[in-house]
């Protein structure tokens, strides 16, 4: 009988005591040994993923949001064994971009049918340490929404949460002057926002950085959004509510393995929806490194 464990952050915006029991019984009759681990504070998920693996667990499943899934998956990657999700934070963009319900029942089932698929994973260094991504990183004004996002309001109001911090710094967009070095060459570029996408949807289902990005290409999707004010925010927003695929005025596109980022005045850092410190960064695609259960044929 497989070895499984959940580790759970009862923090999450979603998370949902019933939900977790219901799931975990939905495993066990479906032959799987399942283990409950909560954290308490940040570290708790990797340092729990990793006394698992060491006890010898097979299976490491994630209950919460984005930052709880990367926490576990930091114990995984560049191993074959794979990561179970259990979505229950407030966006969930890797569950959102790989097609994995919100439903517990649903993302159970996923899990029961043991298909693994292989992922790029991102490593982004700032002065606050190192951390893995799948989704996306970036500097600018969304990660100053992320930073200035409390987490009662995710609670309370989910994505919605978002949208009214939004508008309260819409009127101070912070447009920095970029110095890049993209696979060893030099740029320079004015921005508020700069992403390095490894899936193609910020908001799954709908905000898409580009229809052609996959997960496991082996290169990121770099965007760099110029705007100096809400309109012209607006204006680049818009172009990706409608899945213009050649960008446009306001944005700029490139591909890469290897990104360093520093500005002027420095930004804020976010990876996942996580906040991560401020610029300078420096990240790096870690080809193939993590191995997720996904729905047969999701395309990420």
């Amino acid at each position: 009988m497989t070895r499984a464990i959940i580790i759970t952050n009862p923090a999450a915006a979603r998370s949902d005591e019933a939900h977790l029991l219901a799931a975990r019984q939905r495993l066990v009759e479906g032959g799987l040994s399942v283990e409950i681990a909560r954290t308490r504070g940040p570290g708790d998920g990797e340092r729990l993923a990793r006394a698992a693996l060491a006890d010898g667990v097979e299976l490491l499943i994630a209950h919460g949001g984005d930052g709880t899934a990367m926490d576990v998956a930091a114990a995984l990657i560049g191993t074959e064994l794979p990561l179970g999700l259990l979505p229950a934070g407030t966006g969930n963009l890797l569950a959102g971009n790989l097609r994995i319900s919100r439903s517990w029942r649903a993302a159970a089932e996923v899990i029961l049918a043991r298909t693994p698929r292989p992922l790029d994973i991102g490593r982004l260094t700032t002065s606050e340490g190192v951390r893995h991504f799948a989704v996306a990183c970036g500097a600018g004004f969304d990660a100053e929404l992320m930073r200035d996002t409390a987490s009662h309001h995710k609670r309370a109001f989910g994505m919605g949460a978002y949208v009214a911090t939004a508008v309260g710094l819409a009127t101070s967009i912070t447009r920095a002057h970029l110095r890049l070095e993209v696979d060893g060459t030099a740029l320079e570029a004015k921005a508020a926002v700069i992403l390095i996408a490894n899936c193609g949807e910020l908001i799954p289902g709908l905000l898409q950085i580009r229809p052609d990005i996959r997960p496991d290409d082996g290169v990121f999707d770099v965007a760099i959004l110029d705007a100096a004010s809400f309109p012209g925010a607006a204006r680049v927003l818009w172009q990706m509510l409608l899945r213009n695929p050649a960008g446009g005025s306001g944005i700029t596109f490139l591909r890469a393995t290897t990104v360093r980022v520093s500005a002027e005045p420095p930004l804020p850092v976010q990876a996942d929806g996580e906040a991560g410190g401020s610029t300078p960064m420096a990240v790096e695609l870690l080809p193939r490194a993590l191995h997720v259960l996904a729905p047969r044929g999701a395309q990420g």
